[in-house]
């Protein structure tokens, strides 16, 4: 009868392989130390850059840079009113308009927006008080005007989409995320581009957005942390453009600034957003560092053979 394999590890084999490493002389010690330094530094303490695009009925933005101003050229102003019986026709019911000077509308540090696509127009709301206007004054876009005016540009913090329920109009349609990730050494080498460490979708009905969490390396610039402890929202570099084509929805990019962040994602039926981020197999396999250290030793292996053999007394 044939006798089934040994499923046990060599430990024969490990054991001496280590002794050839005690023994080695100090020159492959060396060499070998170095190496694993340089592992290490290569996967130790990452930062990363997120970058989101996506193609939503909805997104929220909370303006965190210099003020800015956004080209609403031909928006129709509506501001919310208590006055039951008041009645607008191009702004409903309990809302008035309102005629600003400019109608290059500046937004100051802290606003608070939102952004929604509707098969009749794009609406953008003022959650907050703004310079001539109350909070919840609604601004209302033709498509037409909406696309000739360009792209909304932001600095600050993102969330597209909204979990999907009942009613829901305002979720994502599709979308992708994309990771980008810098391991300490590669920190203090300015020509070192970073790897593309993980990649995803982004599901109908997820609500998304970049998170930071703090560590001894890689502050995070948000002071208010969000809901869970040590997490604070990622600023970034976005803005919200119409499909020239038709296609339902606005487009949505964002990049994030450079730190420990990861993806959040939150959608119905679960009660704790997902936390996206690469893991050290995901890492250490997209690594071009990594690469470049197994070409070297592999060059470099064959000059240390000899300090390994067994030395004759």
């Amino acid at each position: 009868m044939t006798e089934a394999p040994d499923p046990r590890p060599p430990f024969g084999a490990i054991r001496r392989t280590l002794r050839r490493m005690v023994a080695a002389g100090k020159t492959a010690q060396f060499a070998l130390a170095i190496m694993v330094l340089l592992t290490v530094l290569i996967l130790l303490a990452p930062t990363r850059t997120i970058q989101l695009q996506a193609r939503s009925l909805s997104a929220e933005v909370q303006i965190m840079g210099e003020p800015l101003q956004w080209n609403l050229d031909g928006a129709i102003v509506c501001a919310p009113s208590l006055d039951r019986d008041l009645t607008d026709p191009d702004c409903g019911a309990m809302a008035s308009q309102l005629t600003l000077p400019d109608e290059d509308y500046e937004w100051v540090r802290g606003q608070q927006l939102r952004i929604d696509w509707t098969t009749d127009d794009l609406r953008i709301t003022s959650l907050n008080e703004g310079s001539n206007w109350p909070a919840n004054t609604v601004f209302i876009l033709s498509h037409e005007d909406a696309q000739r005016n360009g792209a909304l540009a932001f600095v600050g913090h993102v969330t597209i989409g909204q979990e999907i329920g009942a009613g829901s109009t305002g979720y994502v349609l599709e979308g992708q995320y994309t990771i980008y990730e810098q391991g300490l050494l590669a920190r203090f080498l300015p020509s070192w581009s970073p790897d593309v460490t993980r990649q995803g979708e982004i599901r109908r009905g997820d609500a998304i957005r970049i998170v930071c969490k703090r560590n001894w390396i890689s502050p995070c610039e948000d002071e208010e942390p969000l809901d869970e402890p040590r997490l604070f929202s990622n600023q970034v570099s976005g803005s919200i453009t119409m499909d020239s084509d038709g296609e339902a929805g606005i487009h949505v990019v964002g990049l994030g600034v450079e730190s420990n962040s990861m993806v959040e994602i939150a959608y119905a039926g679960r009660s704790e957003a997902l936390l996206v981020r690469p893991n050290w197999i995901q890492r250490a396999a997209a690594s071009s560092g990594l690469l470049a250290l197994s070409l070297l030793f592999s060059l470099i292996a064959p000059l240390l053979l000899p300090f390994f053999e067994k030395r004759k007394g």
